[in-house]
């Protein structure tokens, strides 16, 4: 069973902005290690701190070329866009076209 469960659309915790990590510390280094095998679990590619209930500002992911934790996202520059199918682990069973930032 996965340490946590991803909350679906619907939940108004996706639609609440999440606080930024302000302090890496063994809670933190736990919640992270957890995300992971929920999101392994779940068959997923990346999880967001929000979609397990959690409100803050980071996302584990493992795009097969590694895995990464990613706190407090900002896009400050980008070089045109590219478009992709994507999915979400808090909209199950849908995929669309998603453009993105390069």
């Amino acid at each position: 069973m996965s340490p946590h469960e991803i909350r679906v659309i619907g939940d108004p915790v996706l639609r609440t902005v999440a606080a930024d990590v302000t302090d890496v510390d063994g809670s933190l280094v736990s919640l992270v290690e957890s995300m992971f095998t929920t999101m392994y679990e779940a068959a997923g590619i990346g999880l967001a701190a929000p979609q397990v209930g959690v409100q803050r500002r980071f996302f584990v992911y493992d795009h097969g070329a590694g895995t990464g934790v990613v706190l407090n996202p900002r896009i400050v520059e980008s070089d045109g866009e590219w478009a992709f199918d994507e999915g979400c682990l808090s909209v199950p069973g849908l995929s669309w076209e998603i453009i993105r930032p390069k």
